[in-house]
């Protein structure tokens, strides 16, 4: 199925900058889609900490932890860290600037030249460390943004030590720094591999403060969200030409190879299968195929990188959850799977128990008969039972797996927030990068929910295009041969010479044996119980389908050695199923062909005594008739089908009467057709009509693909007990009633 699904796929090629452009727009669009959701989190964390840079006593643990790594003092070059050097050149700094130095701002200095520090109280090594907080701040700035953020950091720190002094400025944080804050809080953290490039490539989100950066968030969300709409949009349309270019191609090829298939000629084989094949499969590859181009790719690229930030805010805590939502969906999972298939089952325990019901209530007669009321009510009482018992066994899976589900889910949700929550507790987690963790694996459900749904359509999509594909790789069955000669106008006689046909699909035999010869200008009806049989006998002559065995001849030439134009050119046919079509009056008899004229065509209908209809319809000749059209009754749209047949001056007519009761204006309007056309032509009637069928030169009953009888209409009704019976049930009065029939008119009741 997938190899069919593939080639399918295949027909995107034909519009192959749509296909590229739809596959990258949907990748985009998953993209934008994460990038809105960072810019969303840059947002949380600038309005919640405000674009404060913190001094040492507020930051992270983690963080704290990290810095104290970096403040050592060693004697060797190997790991320079805080050189003592510059730690003086620092507080020499410091004391020139604030010459009237407090006592406590003096010892708070001096705690940093200690030789000896583990030796400090835990205050003074709380104010040592608060104080190497903001001496090495600067350098650490630079380090990852450049010299100039480094530097505006290191001049907001001498102000404060200015103003307050060091004792004072150590516990104070550097307000309206917009994204630095950011930084110095995810130094230790995997997040850096994220921030410290944004920042460092967007030296706005700090150069203008808070307010510049918040407007900033804004335009760029904005932009983002253009972005994305655009991305959206063509990714959806273009994906939506190339698939429709790729079906209408597919589709014109289903309809071309219809007409290669002679099994397609069988009303109740080959319309609806080629139908079915055309609409509902090719629907669904249609639908298949765009899930592939904007879901396929665009929703594991966004799961992905969801995740990836996840994994950035929090390694281990997303990885637990990950795991944790794993194993929900796989016990999940596993249990939907139970309760779909008990479900599976009990539905189709409901429909046998629903069969059985209908069996009994179909079994009134009998039960009334034989006296077994008593008998039947026992049985139908044990149906319902065990068909109350399926569909609640059903509804019970179904009211079950469902909400457990959910549960599992929601219990996945308050572990991740428990589990958050003490990291939270314990300092090893910020607030808001807690409130982005949770919003990020949250997000995570939308994705794969969409790609799950893209898979159920894509899975759908393989099975009707290898049902396409099937068709199309059908061999026909109906070939014109190389040398194939033309075929003039019949002059002399139709021949049946020992013609079979088995039904496509089936097998069931058809036709068996069938020998007949229809001298040329005579008319001959086809009458039998088999309807199929006699539409199969009249489809064999314009080859819609060749015998199985036997041959047709045409004033003896074998109808498989002409060519099928010449063929089809000479037959016209007015069948019940096929009398007009959605178009336009004039379309319907000339059938778009431009060799026949307006006069022509109206000629033609004068003739089928259908022109003064036509010219009462709205817009005479150009309105649109058909199933969507301006409705006709039967009389109507059998005589536009003869006015198309009488347009195309055939040797030879096939005519199926209309088997709906016709009023005695529109029979004799008929009549006087045929009494016009008619002669000198060969006819073969499937009449509904006794007239019709008295008019007839030869008369051959159809009985189980046989030639059960042939002769003249009075001959028949003396020999043949089987068509005297088809005679009564079609013709008369008491007859047609018992069947529910409308009474025949008063000339179709006499059988003689």
């Amino acid at each position: 199925m997938s190899d069919a699904f593939r080639r399918a796929r295949r027909f995107l090629d034909f519009l192959p900058t749509a296909k590229w452009a739809a596959l990258l727009g949907s990748v985009a669009s998953g993209l934008l889609y994460v990038a809105l959701l960072v810019d969303l989190a840059l947002f949380v964390e600038l309005t919640v900490n405000r674009g404060a840079i913190p001094c040492f006593d507020r930051l992270p643990l983690y963080e704290r932890e990290h810095f104290l790594t970096l403040i050592k003092f060693p004697d060797d070059d190997e790991d320079p860290g805080i050189r003592r050097d510059d730690i003086k050149e620092i507080v020499k700094g410091w004391r020139e600037q604030a010459a009237d130095l407090k006592i406590e701002d003096r010892s708070m200095l001096a705690l940093i030249g200690t030789s000896s520090p583990e030796k400090l109280s835990a205050k003074d090594q709380k104010n040592r460390h608060a104080l190497l907080w903001y001496v090495k701040l600067p350098e650490l700035v630079g380090e990852v943004l450049g010299d100039a953020a480094g530097t505006r950091v290191r001049e907001e720190i001498e102000a404060n030590f200015k103003e307050w002094g060091p004792a004072l400025a150590v516990y104070h944080d550097l307000s309206d720094f917009g994204a630095l804050g950011l930084v110095t809080r995810k130094q230790a953290s995997g997040q850096r591999f994220l921030v410290n490039p944004l920042v460092r490539w967007n030296s706005w989100m700090w150069r203008s403060g808070n307010i510049g950066y918040l407007e900033g968030l804004f335009v760029l969300a904005l932009a983002l969200a253009i972005l994305r709409l655009g991305a959206m949009y063509l990714a959806d349309y273009l994906a939506a030409c190339a698939v429709i270019e790729a079906t209408t191609r597919i589709r014109r090829g289903v309809y071309h190879h219809t007409f290669r298939l002679g099994t397609l000629a069988f009303r109740a084989l080959g319309p609806t299968e080629a139908v079915g094949v055309s609409t509902r499969h090719l629907e669904s590859v249609h639908d298949g195929m765009l899930a592939w181009l904007t879901v396929y790719f665009r929703e594991p690229v966004k799961f992905g990188l969801l995740l990836l930030f996840a994994l950035l805010v929090s390694f281990w805590l997303s990885l637990a959850f990950l795991l944790f939502a794993v194993l929900v969906w796989l016990i999940g999972g596993q249990v939907a799977d139970y309760f779909r298939r008990e479900g599976r089952t009990a539905t189709l325990r409901a429909a046998n128990q629903l069969a059985l019901i209908q069996e009994s209530l179909m079994l009134m007669r009998l039960v009334k008969v034989y006296l077994m009321e008593h008998f039947n009510q026992t049985r139908v009482e044990r149906q319902f039972s065990a068909f109350a018992r399926a569909q609640l066994k059903r509804y019970r899976g179904e009211a079950l797996y469902r909400p457990l589900f959910l549960f599992l889910g929601l219990v996945a949700s308050l572990v991740l927030l428990l589990v958050a929550g003490i990291v939270v507790l314990h300092g090893q987690l910020s607030v808001t990068s807690t409130m982005i963790l949770v919003a990020s694996l949250i997000s995570l459900y939308w994705p794969s929910v969409a790609w799950l749904e893209c898979r159920r359509l894509i899975r759908r999509g393989r099975i009707s295009a290898q049902v396409v594909f099937d068709f199309l790789d059908r061999q026909g069955t109906v070939g014109q041969l190389v040398e194939a000669e033309f075929l003039p106008a019949m002059t002399k006689s139709l021949e049946f010479d020992d013609v079979s046909l088995n039904e496509p699909g089936s097998g069931r035999k058809l036709l068996q044996n069938i020998s007949m010869s229809i001298p040329a200008g005579s008319r001959v009806a086809l009458v039998g119980p088999d309807e199929m049989e006699k539409q199969a006998l009249v489809y064999l002559l314009p080859r819609f389908l060749d015998p199985t065995s036997g041959e047709i001849r045409i004033d003896r030439k074998n109808v498989r050695w002409v060519t099928l134009d010449s063929l089809r050119a000479q037959i016209a046919i007015v069948l019940q199923h096929n009398l007009v079509f959605n178009d336009t009056v004039i379309n319907n008899i000339g059938c778009g062909d431009p060799s026949f004229p307006l006069p022509r065509i109206i000629e033609a209908a004068k003739i089928a005594h259908v022109h003064q209809f036509i010219q009462k319809l709205p817009r005479g000749y150009e309105t649109m008739i058909g199933d969507m059209g301006h409705s006709l009754n039967t009389g109507e749209r059998f005589r536009i089908a003869l006015a198309r047949a009488i347009l195309r001056d055939p040797a030879l007519f096939i005519i199926e009467e209309p088997s709906m009761p016709l009023d005695d204006d529109i029979k004799g309007l008929l009549d006087d057709t045929f009494s016009r056309v008619l002669p000198g032509r060969t006819v073969i009637f499937l009449p509904h009509r006794l007239s019709t069928i008295r008019s007839c030169d030869k008369i051959y009953l159809l009985y189980q693909g046989r030639v059960e009888a042939s002769g003249e209409h009075r001959e028949l009704l003396a020999a043949s007990e089987m068509y005297r019976h088809l005679q009564y049930m079609e013709f008369n009065e008491f007859a047609g009633r018992l069947q529910g029939a409308v009474p025949a008119s008063a000339e179709d009741e006499s059988l003689v």
